[in-house]
């Protein structure tokens, strides 16, 4: 059963038609406002309703506050991603997990060079960053960094 608007106005005109749904220099403007000054640059806003329309209004803000709630914490999140993700502090992350994979790199080599086997290099290797206190003396890590940079690979001319 469908009930008649319990307020004369076309809503559809209102909320669709952007020429003359909310542009108040329009003669049928179909709501009575008016603005007066108040301090520090605040104005006050005082919107006539038609009678009936009061609850769609009052679901319209409250809409409205929980979109402008939603987009900003989209906002805080994009700022604190960019502060996170800034594209200097990349370049430095970058050249500092370099110098720890030539690092690592180095130290394992020396210890191959001295006729350590593979894993008791890896080992050796893990220990010295954990000696030297590095924050990224991890066995995985060290393991991850020489599988990347080829270590554990055999030379073609051996077999």
């Amino acid at each position: 059963m469908h009930l008649p608007s319990p307020f004369p106005l076309d809503m559809g005109r209102i909320l669709v038609d952007l020429n003359t749904s909310f542009n108040p220099l329009r003669p049928e403007f179909m709501l009575d406002y008016h603005v007066s000054e108040a301090r520090n640059g605040y104005v006050y806003l005082s919107i006539a309703l038609p009678e009936g329309m009061t609850k769609a209004f009052m679901t319209f803000l409250e809409s409205m506050c929980g979109f402008f709630h939603f987009i900003d914490i989209k906002a805080r999140s994009a700022v604190a991603i960019d502060k996170a993700v800034n594209s200097a502090d990349l370049g430095k992350r970058q050249e500092e997990q370099d110098r720890f994979s030539l690092h690592v790199c180095n130290l394992f080599d020396s210890f191959t060079g001295q006729g350590h086997d593979t894993k008791q290099a890896v080992k050796l290797t893990n220990s010295a960053l954990k000696t030297e206190k590095h924050p990224w003396a991890n066995y995985a890590t060290v393991l991850d960094v020489l599988r990347a940079a080829g270590r554990f690979r055999k030379s073609k001319g051996v077999r």
